[in-house]
């Protein structure tokens, strides 16, 4: 790693010092492009986790802040320009899509639109929910906070706002490698269902290529964006610290790499984003585990594979993207389509309205699994759990019409059929976009390998020749399940039991990609379905975040030392602290880290580590009852680098009086300690 880090330096330096020798007009420069980063780390504490869906699985703490990585690129002469922010969290949501432009319009009128913003999740699994307006007050949904949704819009917004106010001329740069042993195909039984000859093609069942840009401009490098198909599932259903998992930690060790403080607005942005990884999982055990002893190490392990192939494409791109930007977008309605038999390969084919399988509940096993009641691949329905489903949710069951359609998926419930919508299934947004050469292909959904493959293969052929390489942003600008390719879905894994529209749902994307494509290609306007009354934002209720007030401590204050350090730490060991604090959510968001890690020097004490790091931990335990209370222990895994010296632990919150007479920030400032060799 550290001969990765100096060869990056060395490149830098010489890039930099061909940039002043060689652009002295903008002309030598084919882009505007801006980079900007920002947090949005949710409510650490009572929030259930995204992903798993597992009752109990709900914050405790904090492990790895969630951030949005926005980048956008301008083309001056066709006065077009993209729009593109990576979000660590689960999904992205209809309503965060447009909320986030909405605000933009407010302050750059129709500078961007749902046409050019492209905004998609990394997939952790391991931070919190709870920013969702579809599905509240349904089986589908848990509630809403409006807080959060309130913080991931506001900065996701500060985040293009940092890439629009910094554009510069600027040139983008691609490179390809692959990436070994990050990813294992969890539904291997379903991905052998797909033609021989098809298969064939193809050197592995899991897309290992990584697609990187980087970010050049006369004073250097700004930035840079990757896709990678993996699962953020590393961090288990047993944990309940936020992370932004393995993807997260690629990102920070990148943007630490670059001098990155996160105590201003970033001067580097490393995004590692997702693609099609809907049957691809980094617990290589698939068991649930490995390849670490425990999900801690296994996260780091493929976040560190996925880090090493970056950083090394980073250095070894020098091909220009050159040519027009370009963005066609279209609401589609999903579960009202006609294919063509272009697409299906066995005539005329329609989708159906939303239904989930049995198998969905099973979950993924490979993952974690689901409810015990379920297994994949059942695709028979059980009189019993019928019996009770028709009782629980009369609104939610299907109709033998749509039964028939969704053949052979044992249909669970069928939101697409509700009466009273929780606006799962609706009108979906797809974009492509074009920068030079470069084809994205940003959807909604959780594309398998082969879905994956498949639909760049219609992208690039729709094209006709002006694109080289496509790649899937998956998990973009709205969330609709699952696509498996139609052999797949027989099978009736997880994958299939969540592929929302019925079997024929990857051919109606592919199809409608290939509209998408073609008005890109030729300039013309694509048909687009209306999406009025469809906006739930002010619709559903939400429900508060935090208590009444905090508990202080018999015969003291929030922030005092409960339990201080020991006196040393080897190098490579944990140490830990303890302290009074408040509960997190009476002052979300909190903007100053939970935790910061401080070295002694001549000129005073000075910033090592925060809860940004992966190094560091905060865990909060509530005090037991109402008159207890709450406590926080940090701890710090000292690396085996670190230089030798006195250090401290120090605890930043508020604390809300019983009276609810606001919140008052304090800091709490651990024992000295000796790091030794």
């Amino acid at each position: 790693m550290k001969q990765l880090l100096f060869a990056s330096a060395v490149v830098t330096l010489c890039l930099f010092a061909a940039g002043k020798s060689t652009s002295a007009s903008e002309a030598d420069w084919q882009y505007q492009i801006g980079c900007g980063s920002s947090d949005i780390t949710g409510p650490v504490t009572g929030v259930q986790f995204w992903g798993f869906v597992r009752e109990g699985q709900n914050g405790e703490g904090l492990h790895l802040r969630q951030r949005a990585r926005a980048f956008v690129i301008a083309d001056p002469e066709a006065q077009q320009r993209l729009a593109i922010v990576v979000c660590d969290l689960g999904s992205i949501t209809q309503e965060l899509t447009r909320e986030v432009i909405d605000r933009l319009q407010q302050q750059y009128g129709d500078t961007y639109s749902h046409a050019n913003v492209i905004l998609t999740a990394t997939h952790t699994h391991a931070a919190p929910g709870g920013f969702w307006h579809a599905g509240v007050g349904t089986p589908f949904g848990s509630p809403l906070h409006a807080e959060y949704f309130e913080v991931i819009a506001k900065e996701i917004v500060e985040s293009i706002r940092q890439a629009h106010t910094t554009l510069q001329p600027g040139n983008v740069l691609i490179g390809q490698g692959e990436v070994p042993d990050a990813g294992a195909n969890r539904s291997l039984v379903a991905y052998m269902k797909n033609p021989a000859e098809e298969r064939a093609k193809y050197d592995s069942n899991t897309d290992t290529t990584m697609t990187l840009l980087r970010f050049e401009t006369a004073a250097g490098p700004i930035g840079c964006i990757n896709w990678f198909a993996v699962h953020p599932t590393t961090m288990t259903y047993d944990n309940k610290l936020v992370s932004s998992d393995n993807k997260g930690y690629a990102e920070v060790q990148f943007e630490r790499s670059r001098g990155v403080t996160y105590e201003k607005p970033a001067e580097f942005v490393a995004a590692f984003a997702q693609s099609n990884c809907g049957d691809v999982t980094g617990n290589l055990n698939l068991n649930n585990s490995g390849p670490g002893e425990d999900e801690f190490e296994t996260t780091r392990i493929i976040g560190e594979r996925q880090l090493v192939i970056a950083q090394e494409l980073f250095q070894q791109a020098t091909e220009p993207l050159s040519g027009p930007v370009g963005t066609r977008q279209s609401f589609v309605d999903l579960g009202e389509i006609s294919i063509d038999a272009e697409y299906t390969q066995s005539g005329p084919q329609t989708t159906a309205p939303a239904a989930y399988g049995y198998s969905f509940a099973a979950g993924s096993t490979e993952d974690g699994g689901g409810h015990p009641l379920f297994r994949e691949g059942m695709k028979e329905t059980a009189v019993f759990l019928e019996l009770t489903l028709d009782q629980q949710f009369p609104d939610a069951r299907p109709s033998d019409e749509l039964r028939e359609q969704h053949q052979p998926k044992a249909i669970l419930i069928a939101p697409g059929e509700m009466k009273s919508k929780p606006g799962i299934g609706r009108p979906l947004s797809l974009t492509i976009a074009r920068i030079g050469q470069l084809a994205i292909v940003a959807g909604p959904a959780e594309f398998t390998t082969m879905s994956g493959r498949r639909i760049r293969n219609t992208v690039k052929q729709a094209m006709a020749g002006e694109v080289d390489t496509v790649v899937i942003a998956g998990y973009s600008n709205d969330y609709a399940g699952y696509v498996t390719t139609n052999e797949e879905y027989q099978t009736q894994q997880y994958e299939g039991g969540h592929t929302l529209f019925g079997p024929w749902t990857l051919a109606a994307y592919q199809q409608e990609y290939a509209r998408i494509a073609r008005g890109l290609h030729t300039h013309q306007t694509v048909a687009s379905i209306t999406t009025d009354g469809l906006d739930l934002r002010n619709k559903v209720p939400s429900t508060p975040l935090g208590t009444n007030g905090d508990i202080a401590p018999p015969n003291g204050k929030a922030g005092d030392q409960i339990m201080p350090p020991p006196p040393s730490v080897r190098k490579g060991e944990t140490i830990t602290a303890s302290f009074s604090t408040g509960n997190p959510q009476n002052h979300y968001p909190h903007t100053d880290p939970f935790a910061i890690i401080e070295r002694q020097t001549s000129v005073g004490w000075i910033r090592i580590a925060t809860d940004a790091d992966w190094s560091t931990k905060c865990v909060f335990e509530p005090g037991g009852n109402v008159t207890k209370p709450y406590r926080v222990t940090i701890s710090w895994d000292v690396p085996a680098d670190q230089k030798a010296g006195t250090y401290r632990i120090q605890h930043h919150g508020q604390f809300r009086g019983a009276e609810d007479d606001g919140d008052s920030a304090f800091a709490g400032v651990s024992d000295s300690f000796q790091v030794v060799d």
